[in-house]
């Protein structure tokens, strides 16, 4: 090979790294701009677990006026409840895994 093709190749080996680059930029902000929402519900469920967390007394009194006024109503949404808690145990620590490594992966690029 001539050193003018050589050259040819060194140059377009740069400019398909640059290309990568910038592609691994826009990625990053359209990912960042499409979690948004879930980060700020996130942010919320947080909050009003740590209201429910300050005011125990105030939701013990809420929930034993729910159940004498409408006992099976909440006695459904119990076991609903329930349900769905035990689903989220189980899914969360793969959730957590796997957010963590393409966290992980998007950072070493």
């Amino acid at each position: 090979m001539s050193r003018s093709s050589h050259d040819d190749l060194r140059l377009r080996k740069l400019m398909l790294q640059q290309r990568s680059a910038v592609q691994r930029q826009i990625l990053g902000i359209q990912s960042r701009q499409l979690l948004a929402p879930v980060v700020q519900t996130v942010g919320r469920v947080k909050a009003g677990g740590q209201w429910v967390r300050e005011h125990p007394a105030l939701v013990a009194g809420l929930a034993a006026v729910l159940v004498a006024w409408r006992p099976k109503a909440v006695l459904g949404l119990a076991a609903r409840s329930l349900g769905l808690w035990s689903t989220v145990r189980r899914v969360l620590p793969v959730a957590v895994r796997l957010w963590a490594q393409w966290q992980q992966r998007s950072s070493q690029r």
